[in-house]
């Protein structure tokens, strides 16, 4: 089918293959009511939530970016309900805001009108092909990271990305919309990079297949099958469909998996050692903390089921995993008391020779830049309670509200934005003390290339999101922190300045969501016409995610 300049296969979609349904017509005039009684008829009515409570809890996002409340919150359970809820929405108007997990902190999924219904995704949780001959696995896209991980293990495989911190939560279709890096990145590179192939609904309902898995006699196992159409659809928030499935690429679940962490006292050092480290293409992950986030380690706490899941998932790795769970007991969370610059890695391999080998490569190379090894408790701790631990993230040790924004930069540029994120915190600082307002950092691996994620804490209401995340008495104990806007109003402006100041350093962003520039920073005239004409072409509309990628 041709839709403007664009070739694409596409799936059209009949009034009658919703199960035996005949897809519903609508038109903008519709009344809410008459909606939902559609929406209801293709998903069952306890599937479309109508009530105040839900509709803004589904609407809210981890960033406090101005939102309206949806009109209404559907969740298909099947693909095809998902393409007759899309064309229904459409149909009578409104626009469609797609939703995974919940995580983002950009606006991803949240609505810019109130004619807008919130298309929850997590219903489409089945993973639908394991294929170890061919090394590729076939999953819903509101599967989660963590469900989609355990299932791999009987099979001793994984995806080469396999999910971001809040796995637990974050679906793959809503990692591959926002893009993101994690678990893995530092051999891997981004959760886009682990995609073969999708299935995507457009805005008036009809399925698109990219990869392989298009081709009229082939199997998803390959991503390039002519152009990349598949990269089109990842990283776009929404703004060009809906994921359906993702057929993501398996490797061999490494058998040996060692970890490391080294104390540095200056910047320049852990970033010379970070660097060459990721030349050498043997940490699968690897991340430095600065002096505040290692402060902030000791202050958190972590219950006692947590303790017992790390220190059982450590000791079943046998008499080498027993001394690091006993070094982890006896560490407790001191480990980084002292410490101003921590470095963090994860080794893997399929035999203890290699990763010795690279273990020796990578301490020479850490003391070279004068590294001195200290406890690892923080990155076994990361690997042995993958998903497990959000909290430890999302919010700070008395409560405090937990905000990120990041730049990916290339090697030669890295030092550069950290310092000018110095010189710009330190210019700020008699404001940010005042208003109770911290900052601290990470930087990532990601491939050949580096997060750079600042971090601003503050003292604020929660919000339901945060509150649902994390384990009851921690909830329990923060539901009442009040709201204090001054706070958050001097938070989000500090947190658009470092935003801006990385555009202007050249650095680039995952999650763009509604609060990364995209389009206002495309410098080619050529792609920023070819961006909105592939947009026109996909949803002529503008109904699918608008406002996302800075498009309608």
């Amino acid at each position: 089918m041709v839709m403007g300049h664009l070739r694409i296969r596409v799936m059209a979609h009949c009034n009658n293959d919703n199960h035996g349904k005949t897809m519903p017509t609508s038109s903008p005039e519709n009344s809410s009511d008459n909606l939902a009684d559609r929406l209801g008829g293709i998903v069952g009515t306890r599937h479309v939530l109508t009530d105040e409570a839900s509709r803004a809890h589904y609407s809210r996002d981890l960033g406090y970016l101005p939102a309206c409340d949806s009109e209404l919150v559907v969740q298909p359970g099947t693909i095809d309900e998902l393409r007759a809820v899309v064309g229904c929405v459409t149909g009578a108007g409104r626009s469609v805001i797609p939703r995974g997990g919940g995580m983002s902190y950009t606006g991803g999924y949240t609505p810019g009108s109130h004619r807008a219904v919130c298309i929850d995704t997590g219903r489409l949780d089945r993973i639908v092909e394991v294929n170890s001959d061919d090394r590729y696995v076939v999953v819903e896209a509101g599967c989660t990271w963590q469900a989609l991980n355990e299932a791999l293990k009987p099979g001793g495989l994984r995806t080469p990305f396999w999910g971001p911190f809040s796995g637990k939560y974050a679906t793959v279709g809503g990692t591959l919309s926002q893009n993101a890096v994690s678990y893995g990145s530092g051999l891997y590179g981004t959760a886009a990079d682990s995609v073969l192939g999708l299935q995507v609904v457009l805005a008036d309902g009809r399925l698109v297949t990219t990869g392989a898995g298009a081709h009229s006699a082939a199997s998803p196992f390959f991503r390039h099958f002519g152009p990349d159409m598949t990269g089109l659809f990842t990283a776009d928030t929404g703004a060009f469909g809906i994921k359906a499935t993702a057929v993501l690429k398996l490797i061999a679940r490494p058998q040996v998996v060692r970890s490391y962490s080294y104390a540095f006292e200056h910047l320049d050092n852990v970033l010379d050692a970070q660097i060459e480290i990721a030349r050498l293409q043997v940490a699968s992950d690897c991340y430095c903390f600065d002096p505040y986030n290692n402060a902030d380690f000791e202050r958190k706490g972590v219950t006692f089921e947590q303790r017992l899941s790390i220190a059982g998932t450590t000791a079943r790795r046998g008499l080498r995993g027993v001394w690091e769970a006993t070094k982890m007991a006896m560490a407790g969370k001191k480990v980084l008391r002292g410490v101003k610059y921590s470095l963090h890695l994860t080794l893997p391999g399929h035999s203890p020779g290699v990763v010795t080998e690279h273990a020796r490569l990578v301490d020479e190379l850490c003391r070279k830049h004068g590294g001195i090894a200290i406890t690892n408790t923080i990155p076994v701790a990361h690997q042995a309670g993958a998903f497990e631990n959000l909290r430890l993230v999302m919010m700070g040790p008395d409560g405090d509200i937990w905000l990120p924004t990041h730049g990916i930069f290339p090697a030669s540029r890295l030092p550069e934005a950290v310092r000018a994120f110095d010189m710009l915190a330190d210019q700020a600082r008699p404001d940010l003390d005042q208003h109770g307002i911290r900052t601290a950092y990470t930087i990532v691996t990601t491939g050949q290339e580096f997060l750079f994620e600042p971090f601003l804490y503050w003292h604020d209401e929660p919000g339901s999101v945060r509150l649902e995340r994390i384990e009851p008495e921690f909830a329990e104990q923060w539901r009442d922190i009040p709201s204090d806007p001054a706070r958050r109003e001097m938070a989000l402006s500090f947190r658009e300045q470092i935003r801006d100041l990385f555009d202007q350093l050249g650095g680039l962003h995952l999650q763009l969501g509604r609060f990364y520039p995209y389009v206002s920073v495309i410098a080619d005239p050529g792609l920023k016409d070819t961006v909105t004409a592939i947009k026109q072409a996909l949803d002529p509309e503008g109904l699918m995610n608008p406002g996302s990628l800075e498009l309608p």
